[in-house]
């Protein structure tokens, strides 16, 4: 047989030379549409540009006679200076877009592309251009004079203010005729493009009715039967191998689903009465139960107790279709104590039969550690107590060695003073005056040692100025009378002008504590000054007291002493203090150099 005579030969050849016209006729009038749509384009091209040009014009037009007026009222020769170097830029580019537009202008009417109105409008509005172009010079080389004649720039000022507004209409005039003849371009282009795709569509459905339609007609015929029996056995095979790798991967999921749950699970499936139907490994291992022994009660298998036993039967037995939760406590067969978290499930059959899924969970070492944590917190809240206690005690016992103190400084000192002058006022005899005047000026040096002494015994109670006026009149209070009782150089500075009031409490122990911190410094230190500064920032107040004394070993002090002969009991009820208000103390101290002592006390927000 003839190659060129067989089946698929003639059609391919009838094929290509359908295509071939089809094709061709397509290509030459897409090629000649889009060659005649290019060359109306490049008519349009600068459209755009010169409307951005043209309406920039009427800016620049506004913004020149602003210029001016700024200028013509500018007295100032540095100012006047730069309006002028504003104005001759501003001119500049106002006169270089306008021949911009007129250069385009003439180019296009020399193509016969530019209609007579823009043409007319350009020439109507040159005069106005001349004339604010000319006056704009003329006002830019006076404004350059050092002194120049105000008539003459009054003249040119007129001159453009009266053109101005003629200009800027004229050129509105001119942008709107630019946008009306782009638009009736845009329009005839698009009427144009409707013609071109119109024909293009009546193409293709001529092609279609009378080359495509009886060539596809006729390969349908030929090759349907062909491709209908071959999908329909590529469609069987395939469905058939989808089903097997379906049913393969799920056999595979399955078994390894299970095996991971028999051996990290305890689990147990059980019927309504709660008899075991199937059991996990692990958890046979952990009741010690044979999963091929004879089923027995999944209760009984646990060792739980008899109220365990019961609630745990029925919460399986009540269970309607939720989810039950316990903790229950049992102990294997090798007596281990072990926490379990039972979780219950309904389960239903097709068939009706509701069967019970339970799942365990060991939290045993959970129990463990909340147990721990309970005992830790039963220790430590129990040496806190005893901690309570002992401060309590020590704090009760130093009121006591303050009021033995007051009560001996009372008798030693004022007591003692007092019986000397009752003694020196019964020995005066009026008789001798000479002595008499001695023992008078004795009683006068007594009762002023007696006066001091008393008020030294007074100061050391609470202040009134610190009830009535505050911590800080009350430490400057302080200062000022330990100064003139001691003969000590104490000095206090405010250095943030503070004066906010706290509660009673608050201000009674920092009172107390700065007290105590300046007697150290007093008595023990030796020293012979003594600074207490107070200085308040956003959210903290700080008292510091510095002094010049002897200085100490703070690791020699212990953090909580046991007698009052071990030291430190005054530095322990400073802290003690501190913190009962919850503030922060500071201690740093040299041998030989002196000591610091800081109290911060955080203020409290106000809600």
């Amino acid at each position: 047989m003839n190659t060129k005579k067989t089946l698929d030969h003639q059609t391919f050849r009838r094929l290509s030379k359908i295509y071939s016209i089809a094709l061709g006729a397509i290509a030459l009038f897409t090629i000649g549409g889009q060659f005649f749509i290019q060359q109306y384009l490049n008519a349009q091209i600068d459209d755009s540009r010169i409307i951005n040009i043209s309406g920039r014009q009427r800016m620049l037009s506004q913004k020149l006679s602003k210029e001016i007026l700024l200028l013509s009222h500018d007295k100032n020769k540095q100012s006047r200076s730069l309006h002028v170097q504003e104005l001759k830029a501003t001119l500049d580019v106002w006169k270089e877009s306008h021949e911009i537009l007129t250069q385009y202008n003439e180019s296009v009417e020399d193509k016969d592309q530019n209609s007579t109105v823009i043409t007319a409008m350009f020439i109507a509005m040159q005069p106005y251009f001349d004339t604010i172009y000319q006056n704009s010079i003329q006002i830019i080389d006076l404004a350059l004079k050092d002194d120049f004649d105000q008539k003459q720039l009054k003249k040119h000022l007129d001159a453009v203010i009266l053109n101005a507004p003629f200009f800027l209409k004229q050129m509105d005039a001119i942008v709107f005729q630019y946008d009306k003849e782009a638009q009736q371009k845009v329009s005839r282009l698009k009427n144009i493009e409707y013609v071109l795709f119109g024909l293009i569509i009546i193409i293709l459905i001529f092609e279609f009715l009378l080359l495509f339609r009886p060539a596809s007609l006729r390969i349908k015929k030929t090759i349907s039967n062909l491709l209908v029996s071959r999908k329909k056995a590529e469609d069987m095979a395939l469905r058939a191998e989808k089903l097997r790798k379906v049913q393969e991967e799920n056999v595979q999921e399955l078994i390894a689903l299970t095996k991971a749950i028999d051996q990290t699970m305890l689990y147990a499936r059980v019927n309504e009465s709660g008899t075991i139907l199937s059991l996990g490994s692990r958890f046979a291992k952990l009741l010690d139960i044979d999963q091929d022994s004879e089923r027995k009660n999944f209760t009984d298998a646990m060792n739980l107790g008899e109220v365990q036993k019961n609630r745990l039967l029925d919460l399986i037995t009540q269970n309607k279709g939720g989810v039950f939760n316990e903790e229950f406590e049992f102990f294997t067969k090798s007596k281990k104590k072990i926490w379990l978290d039972i979780t219950i499930l309904a389960v239903y059959k097709e068939s009706g039969i509701s069967e019970r899924l339970v799942l365990c969970s060991d939290i045993s070492k959970r129990k463990e550690a909340q147990n721990e944590v309970e005992r830790l917190q039963a220790k430590q809240y129990k040496e806190k107590e005893e901690l309570q206690k002992s401060n309590a005690s020590q704090i009760v016992e130093a009121q006591e060695e303050e009021r033995k103190r007051i009560a001996k400084e009372i008798h030693d000192s004022i007591g003692q003073m007092l019986t000397a002058l009752k003694l020196n006022i019964e020995s005066i005899n009026l008789d001798n005056i000479e002595k008499a005047n001695q023992r008078i000026d004795g009683l006068k040096k007594l009762s002023e040692d007696l006066i001091q002494g008393i008020r030294i015994a007074t100061f050391n109670l609470t202040p009134p100025e610190l009830k009535d006026y505050g911590i800080s009149i009350a430490l400057q209070k302080m200062a000022k009378e330990l100064t003139k009782l001691t003969g000590k150089n104490i000095i206090f500075e405010n250095k943030s002008n503070f004066d906010q009031r706290f509660d009673t409490l608050i201000e009674t122990n920092l009172y107390r504590v700065t007290q105590e911190a300046v007697n150290n410094a007093i008595k023990y230190a030796e020293s012979t000054y003594i600074l207490i500064s107070l200085n308040l920032s956003d959210t903290v107040l700080s008292i510091i007291i510095d002094d010049n004394g002897n200085g100490f070993n703070i690791n020699n002090i212990p953090s909580k002493p046991h007698n009052k002969a071990e030291g430190g009991m005054g530095l322990f009820f400073m802290k003690e203090r501190m913190n009962y208000i919850n503030g922060r103390i500071f201690i740093n101290s040299i041998p030989g150099e002196g000591t610091r002592v800081i109290l911060n006390y955080t203020i409290p927000e106000v809600l």
